[in-house]
């Protein structure tokens, strides 16, 4: 406790007064003898005594109310920051909250700008020999992050360096970090201040640790060489007392105001196949973050060139739209691209969104048949050899070069991503394990029957190559005939969970209508790992595939030519076979990508030496960097490496090269904001003080003036309303005792 005004506690002297009086009261008077009131002195003992106690009461209640009137013109002020028994020596930690939402504007500049100087009047307010320290929830991890300082100018430093990241703060996380640390410091005076825009999602779902005694680990998210979308990880929350929880919290709401603001808050690409020529659909959802209607104007952007514009787009308030932007790749290679929003408004951080694709120029497939007919439409590859050319001359995905059997024996296999093998002779042993390594190593082989193709011969080849040219074993040919008491099958089932298929299952007819005369029967229940994809009405399997290795074998049982099944004559077998040339290919369709603060990842679990990783940042600077060996667990019998690239708080292209490696072409990862930071929504005040339970809360007033703030800091409480209370009632009660309670008083 401490007092504005302490020269008035002089005034409680005057408490000294009831008691020198009562004591002046107390002198005793002459005995003088009057024999007449000797029967009344029983009544006068009784009397005294109550007077005795009346006027005791009376002399405490004026002494009390004498003090607590000097004591209230002295002006107390209690507050739990100050210290109530030794020195004023402080420690403060300062969280700035620079993630992306924190570069809005707000009363007619950068929350962030506001921020700093905020953070600026905390450091100016301490005085020498205080201990202080920095957190930022952003950007570069410097030294001098996260540690108590006796001088200012170390953090004086960073933070001028310090500007908006746009990575999703943890301010959760940052406040654990930040009690473990003044828990180590001895200073009688802790403070922790945290200046935000309250942004809700900054908590996650924090607010169930916020008093948490034992060690909350939190497992830091790895990031992902696939198309997934990681959040930012989590550092391990420490073990906390209940001195650390008692630790006062002050925050500096810095969003009071915001300039409306229109964000890119997503994007998806789509295409059939990423080869160049192929069409491809960018999704852009816009979100508008403010309370008032919007018009807006987004921009699709490749390789640095504008592609399209979209027209003027309406967004009401709070609201969400969709535009579609249809464009081709003309070349192959890696490609990058963005999303760009016409105009200045509230943000300029979530105004663009990054994506990268890389590009085949084409997708090769070998057809292999045993020779050329004379007469084309006699060909048993002729359909499927118009099917896979169609529009070649204007670009065409798919890039068609025909063998002969013959071929197969000295052709690089590894130049296709496919190898349709129509109506052939079971191949020879040495052919056959040519093609047994090119679907190990990764390739696509299919198999197409037709009147060449023998059951027997070709279990045995399979037998030869330990099972891995056939999806299954092959029993016999079925002709459709007077035995069946039918003349044709039809398709009645394809597997809608197969990408290739999933766009023929509805409706049924596209698929029902095409008939089968001839088939070879294929024993799929005595190989485990194979997966039908199609189904006549009996039953029996037609289209089987089974995942070798790396590669994949597939087997049609029946032919691509008329005299076996009206297929090449159907709509759908077009489309089909595309499609399934696009799944057989393996191109990635799915785009590397990470939100803005994740790790990117590389795993290699058959490496047991360090791997030489090139790293080029958006900003165009090249690292060469090594990995490490994979974490105990991991990796098996001690090999396997791992590279981790934490950097990426800024949004763009991350390119990552593998050094002396077979693939010299380098990997794109589009990182971008996560879509939640651009949410407006704030954490209620009344939320952070329930969340927070036993931890003194305190708001400043006024970020830009954190004057006040400081006052009562310093000077605490104001008690004066209290002590004028207990006068008052000090002053009743002395009346009450006077009067009510007198023993002279009538009854």
């Amino acid at each position: 406790m401490s007092f504005a005004a302490p020269l008035f506690l002089l005034a409680a002297v005057a408490a000294a007064i009831p008691v020198v009086l009562h004591m002046i009261n107390r002198q005793r008077a002459r005995d003088l003898p009057f024999s007449t009131l000797r029967f009344l002195r029983v009544s006068v003992q009784k009397t005294r005594r109550k007077k005795r106690i009346h006027d005791i009461l009376l002399m405490v209640i004026r002494a009390a109310v004498l003090l607590l009137i000097a004591a209230g013109l002295a002006k107390p002020t209690v507050s739990s920051l100050s210290a109530l028994w030794g020195g004023s020596h402080s420690a403060v930690v300062i969280i700035l909250d620079n993630s992306a939402s924190m570069g809005t504007i707000d009363h007619d500049r950068p929350r962030f700008d506001t921020a700093s100087a905020a953070a600026v009047q905390i450091l100016d307010e301490l005085k020498d020999g205080d201990e202080a320290a920095l957190f930022v929830t952003g950007g570069p991890a410097y030294p001098e992050l996260g540690k108590l300082y006796h001088t200012q100018e170390q953090i004086r430093q960073i933070l001028a360096q310090t500007h908006v990241s746009y990575e999703r703060a943890d301010l959760g996380n940052e406040v654990q970090q930040a009690r473990a640390l003044l828990a180590k410091s001895t200073a009688p005076n802790k403070q922790i201040y945290v200046i935000t825009d309250m942004q809700k999602v900054s908590w996650g779902n924090w607010k169930d640790n916020a008093n948490v005694h034992q060690d909350a680990s939190i497992k830091k998210d790895e990031g992902t060489d696939g198309g997934d979308l990681p959040a930012p990880g989590k550092a391990s929350m420490p073990a906390l007392d209940d001195e650390a929880l008692k630790i006062p919290i002050i925050f500096i709401d810095c969003n009071r105001a915001p300039k409306p603001d229109v964000a890119v808050q997503g994007l998806e690409l789509e295409a059939e196949a990423p080869v160049s020529g192929m069409p491809v659909k960018a999704s852009v959802e816009l979100f508008n973050a403010s309370l008032v209607s919007q018009q807006r104007v987004v921009e699709l952007y490749v390789d640095g060139n504008k592609e399209s514009s979209s027209p003027e787009l309406d967004l009401p308030p709070a609201g969400r739209v969709k535009h579609d932007f249809l464009f081709t790749f003309k070349s192959g290679g890696l490609h990058r691209g963005e999303v760009r929003l016409v105009g200045e408004d509230g943000s300029k951080y979530d105004d663009r969104r990054f994506f990268a694709k890389v590009i085949d120029q084409s997708i090769s497939v070998a057809v292999v048949k045993a020779q050329r007919h004379e007469i084309p439409y006699l060909d048993d590859a002729f359909y499927l050899e118009n099917a896979l050319s169609a529009g070649q001359s204007g670009g065409w995905a798919i890039r068609t070069t025909t063998l002969l059997v013959g071929d197969l024996a000295s052709e690089p296999l590894s130049n296709y991503k496919v190898i349709i093998c129509v109506n052939l002779p079971a191949p020879n042993a040495d052919v056959a394990q040519r093609l047994r390594n090119y679907v190990v190593e990764g390739g696509n082989l299919m198999w197409i029957a037709g009147d060449d193709v023998n059951p027997e011969a070709y279990n045995q080849m399979n037998e030869q190559v330990r099972d891995q040219l056939l999806p299954a074993p092959l029993v016999d040919v079925r002709k459709a005939g007077a035995k069946d008491n039918r003349d044709s099958w039809h398709i009645n089932y394809l597997d809608k969970q197969y990408p290739a298929l999933s766009h023929f299952v509805e409706p049924a007819s596209m698929y029902e209508s095409v008939l089968v005369y001839k088939h070879v029967r294929m024993a799929t229940a005595e190989s485990g790992e194979a997966r039908v994809l199609a189904r006549l009405d009996d039953g029996e399997p037609l289209l089987v595939t089974r995942k070798v290795e790396g590669g994949n074998v597939l087997m049609l049982g029946t032919g691509v030519h008329v005299n076996w099944t009206n297929l090449p004559l159907r709509p759908i077998f077009l489309p089909l076979i595309a499609r399934l040339m696009f799944e057989l290919s393996g191109i990635e369709q799915a785009h590397h990508a990470a939100l803005a603060g994740a790790p990117l990842v590389l795993k290699f679990e058959k490496a047991s030496q360090p791997i030489g990783v090139e790293v080029i940042t958006p900003a165009g600077e090249t690292m060469r960097l090594t990995t490490s060996p994979l974490p105990e667990g991991e990796g098996k019998a001690g090999k396997g490496q791992i590279f981790r690239y934490s950097n990426t708080y800024e949004i763009g292209i991350y390119l990552l090269r593998l050094l002396d490696a077979a693939r010299d072409a380098p990997m794109a990862y589009a990182v971008n904001l996560d879509p939640e930071e651009v949410e407006p929504a704030k954490i209620e005040r009344e939320e952070l003080q329930k969340t927070f339970g036993k931890t003194p809360v305190i708001f400043a007033d006024d970020p830009d003036d954190l004057s006040s703030t400081f006052a009562w800091l310093r000077e605490g409480k104001s008690l004066w309303g209290l002590f004028l209370a207990a006068v008052l009632v000090a002053l009743i009660f002395e009346t009450f005792i006077s009067n009510w309670l007198s023993p002279f008083s009538p009854r």
